[in-house]
């Protein structure tokens, strides 16, 4: 669907001939947005100083929230600059990348979980590290492709206007776009049946559990990274059909649906890791890195036979 919203025709330097958003965006929605993802920043801050062994991960959701709240700032200034190009680009573009760390942050939460479970390393399906890097670097491609295939339908929808000749056309603009959510819709399913399978080889591991090693709570830690990857397909599902309308169709240019389907269900995400984090699971018995809590097979040593021990004393 085209754009039929006000335009200008001969825009000033660094202005669009359109609402490159599709609606202006909400005073309202710019405060409120900017105020929470402050505020839930602050106990990831936290966490970040003072829970060794959990830093990576409560580190990348307290930047994710910086740059969210970056990037809602970025549409109160396109509240009161609703032609501007810059603003519009700088808003779509922060909002996103603050999505790769939150993923990035589920990543490293089933590394750390298997780190610190007994003999874990046997429950993935590919190595922890391997894991991060592939879907880190299939987030940061999928998401590009968004950011650039909103941009590049925004474009074209002016050009449509002052009869330029966009670098897209708008219906492969918005291919792209779509592409990118589809294709990341994929890779979070893709992961979540990774965390499944963990999940259900943790239950023959710790069926036969030894008593004197020390397990964090793995199944519940898994649990969560499923529950947070369901709310975050949500906003994707969301996305995908904004794509599957158009760029100007009518969920693309209500912003009632932005609130609703891609800020509320990240911003209850990072919420859920304040509220239940890290530590709390790999360290079940108090937060004791460096003094044990960490306890694998080859920390345990077995003891000398008697008859070994006689020999021994003989030849000293």
């Amino acid at each position: 669907m085209g754009y039929s919203g006000p335009t200008q025709p001969d825009p000033p330097s660094g202005d669009s001939a359109i609402i490159q958003y599709g609606y202006v965006p909400s005073l309202a929605m710019g405060i409120v947005g900017v105020i929470l993802w402050l505020l839930v920043a602050g106990p990831h801050l936290l966490l970040l100083f003072t829970k060794r062994g959990t830093r990576s991960v409560h580190g990348l959701f307290f930047f994710s929230a910086i740059i969210e709240a970056l990037g809602y700032g970025a549409r109160l200034y396109s509240h009161t600059h609703i032609w501007s190009g810059m603003g519009f680009l700088i808003g779509v573009t922060l909002v996103q990348i603050g999505t790769i760390l939150m993923t990035a942050a589920l990543y490293k939460s089933v590394q750390r979980g298997l780190k610190y479970t007994p003999d874990g390393r046997r429950l993935s399906p590919m190595r922890p590290r391997s894991l991060i890097t592939l879907f880190v670097i299939l987030d940061v491609v999928w998401v590009l492709m968004q950011v650039g295939g909103q941009y590049l339908a925004a474009a074209a929808a002016g050009s449509d206007v002052t009869g330029d000749d966009p670098m897209f056309a708008l219906g492969t603009s918005e291919l792209i776009f779509l592409a990118g959510n589809v294709l990341q819709a994929i890779t979070i399913i893709i992961f979540s049946v990774f965390v499944i399978v963990i999940l259900r080889r943790s239950d023959r591991l710790l069926a036969k559990a030894d008593p004197n090693l020390q397990y964090p709570f793995l199944k519940p830690l898994l649990v969560q990274i499923l529950v947070s990857c369901a709310v975050f397909f949500i906003r994707l599902v969301m996305r995908i059909a904004e794509g599957a309308q158009g760029a100007y169709g009518f969920a693309s240019t209500h912003e009632v649906f932005f609130g609703v389907f891609e800020f509320v269900p990240i911003f209850l995400f990072v919420v859920l890791w304040a509220i239940r984090p890290l530590y709390k699971f790999i360290f079940p018995l108090g937060h004791r890195h460096g003094e044990g809590a960490h306890t694998t097979e080859v920390d345990v040593v077995p003891p000398i036979p008697a008859s070994s021990a006689g020999s021994a004393e003989a030849k000293v």
